[in-house]
């Protein structure tokens, strides 16, 4: 089991990359009055044959050359433990869509305590990709998103001032939501 929920998603938002995504979005929804956590991840990728698929919660099929991919199996089991669960959406030429669900007040859940850092992470991990991250919580949304288009940034160029920005307006709008 992964520390932070938000360590899944950074996972599943870097597989996404490497089956040449060139948009992300990630949406996050926390409702209390409804004891519900949950996520999706969707990309524009080269998406997953039927068969890979009805694979991806196999924790020994791996599209990478490895013996093991565990990430999606590991958030299906702390989604499980939860009283949640995992699912998988994709096709070939048209992306993935994954989304996970928790009970909000679980014991066991893991903490969603790092999305400030893992968005941050992709959007200067990966310039060349369009991150949209949409944050609800309790009926309050925050909504980022960062372009790929953006001259400073497909030039590879990041100073340390957009790097503080970037962080400062996540954390600034996920403390206004109540989730930061």
């Amino acid at each position: 089991m992964m520390d932070d929920l938000s360590l899944h998603i950074l996972d599943i938002a870097e597989n996404a990359v490497a089956a040449g995504a060139s948009r992300v979005s990630i949406t996050v929804l926390e409702d209390s009055s409804r004891d519900i956590l949950s996520f999706r991840v969707r990309d524009n990728g080269r998406g997953m044959s039927p068969e890979e698929r009805r694979k991806a919660l196999d924790p020994f099929f791996s599209t990478k050359g490895k013996k093991t991919g565990l990430g999606l199996p590991l958030l299906a089991q702390t989604a499980a433990l939860c009283e949640g669960g995992v699912t998988v959406q994709s096709a070939p030429a048209k992306g993935t869509t994954v989304e996970a669900r928790f009970r909000l007040g679980h014991v066991d859940r893991p903490p969603l305590t790092k999305m400030a850092e893992t968005i941050a992470t992709l959007v200067f991990g990966h310039p060349e990709v369009e991150i949209r991250y949409r944050h609800t919580r309790d009926g309050r949304t925050f909504v980022f998103r960062r372009s790929r288009s953006r001259r400073d940034l497909s030039l590879g160029i990041v100073s340390p001032a957009d790097i503080l920005t970037v962080r400062r307006t996540l954390q600034e709008g996920l403390k206004e939501i109540g989730a930061g």
